[in-house]
């Protein structure tokens, strides 16, 4: 048991360290809201304008629409279903060329042989005359037809074999 003089002694310890940490708390609070900024004290000054007589009008970008045939082609494109190393198969042209024939006198008009991919149908054309309802031959030069689709320029070339021999040469007699 603590004797009268003991009681004494410890309260006075424990109030001079209860004002000591009331100065502590003290101290701490005076040094923060003078370190702090003040967010009132340096917020800056509204700029002053002066009226207009007309309102000022604010542009306002419409609302983003969404666009979901791009959303959705994206997913049809990257499908992860499709079998590793998958690729969208080549677009073919409509046409192929066959051969051209190029005349030696200025009277007789270059002429083509170019057969439809599709239905296997070959049409022999000169320079002017159409192969579809939208598609016409605009140029035939030596291994090459230029058409005209709806304005869009198609270049058809031959395709040649490394097979075949284009030089004319003769084959060794044995």
């Amino acid at each position: 048991m603590m004797s009268e003089t003991q009681r004494t002694l410890f309260n006075e310890r424990a109030g001079g360290l209860l004002i000591a940490g009331a100065f502590v708390l003290l101290l701490i609070v005076v040094v923060v809201r003078v370190l702090s900024p003040d967010p009132v004290r340096h917020a800056p000054e509204p700029v002053k304008s002066e009226t207009l007589s007309e309102p000022r009008r604010v542009q306002r970008t419409p609302p983003r629409v969404f666009d979901s045939e791009a959303f959705y082609r994206t997913i049809i494109d990257n499908n992860i279903f499709r079998p590793l190393g998958w690729r969208p198969p080549v677009p073919r042209e409509p046409y192929r060329l066959l051969g051209t024939v190029l005349s030696r006198d200025a009277h007789t008009p270059p002429k083509a042989i170019i057969q439809t991919t599709a239905g296997q149908q070959t049409y022999t054309v000169t320079t002017g005359e159409q192969l579809d309802t939208n598609i016409t031959v605009t140029d035939i030069q030596p291994r090459m037809v230029i058409l005209d689709k709806a304005g869009q320029q198609i270049t058809l070339k031959l395709e040649i074999s490394p097979w075949l021999n284009t030089k004319g040469s003769r084959a060794h007699p044995r």
